[in-house]
């Protein structure tokens, strides 16, 4: 499956969003129904894990509550790593993103959007 292909999908579920690790739970839920293989609290480097590492290099990132820039900062230190191809950030906070991070695919994945 393609990152373009998992985030439809992922847009067209609900999400509960009042804690981090139900957002987790949730987005588990859909790769286990999707048959999907991944790792959740991948390791990248001795500082970062990803939420979630999906085969074929795509990260997914999920974010409840935090300031836009601190977003940002972790995706683009997560695009560096030779594991990542794409990635996708799971999100209610409002924010633009580009459609790339250092030459890698980014998505967004609205939570806010996805509960309409």
């Amino acid at each position: 499956m393609t990152a373009a292909e998992l985030v439809h999908h992922l847009r067209r579920q609900r999400y509960r969003v009042g804690q981090e690790i139900w957002l987790q739970d949730d987005i588990e839920a859909s790769l286990r129904f999707l048959q999907i293989t991944f790792e959740r609290e991948a390791r990248m480097t001795a500082r970062d894990r990803i939420d979630f590492l999906v085969a074929g290099g795509i990260g997914i990132e999920a974010k409840t509550r935090c300031p836009p820039r601190q977003i940002f900062r972790q995706l683009e230190r997560y695009a560096e790593q030779d594991a990542i191809a794409s990635l996708i950030l799971i999100t209610g906070t409002a924010m633009g993103l580009p459609e790339a991070v250092k030459g890698k695919p980014l998505f967004l994945v609205s939570t806010g959007r996805a509960s309409l």
